[in-house]
């Protein structure tokens, strides 16, 4: 066993569980609402996404435009300088139940 290698964990909401989601998807959307509690949008870079959700560059950017034709979340970017800033958010209209709160 590799000891140099780090072991990530992320919580899926299991409200994306329900929404013929695949598991991959529902990873990508529990790690941006986890990433979204602060300001209220992810900020996160492709590179950081891949990395913890072990995926490719384009795997990601081919979830990031499934997600956001289904209506699951929204991006905007912007031009900063020299580089570009995106944010992803939650689309509050997206049918997700939150399950957490009905115990």
């Amino acid at each position: 066993m590799d000891m140099n290698k780090k072991t990530r964990f992320i919580n899926i909401n299991v409200s994306f569980m329900n929404n013929s989601l695949s598991v991959t998807e529902s990873a990508l959307l529990s790690l941006i609402k986890s990433l979204s509690k602060k300001k209220g949008y992810c900020f996160a870079s492709n590179k950081a996404i891949c990395g913890t959700l072990n995926i490719s560059d384009r795997t990601l950017y081919r979830l990031l435009n499934k997600l956001e034709e289904r209506g699951f979340i929204e991006r905007d970017t912007r031009s900063i300088g020299i580089g570009k800033e995106r944010r992803i958010r939650l689309n509050s209209s997206a049918n997700v139940v939150d399950y957490t709160n009905i115990y």
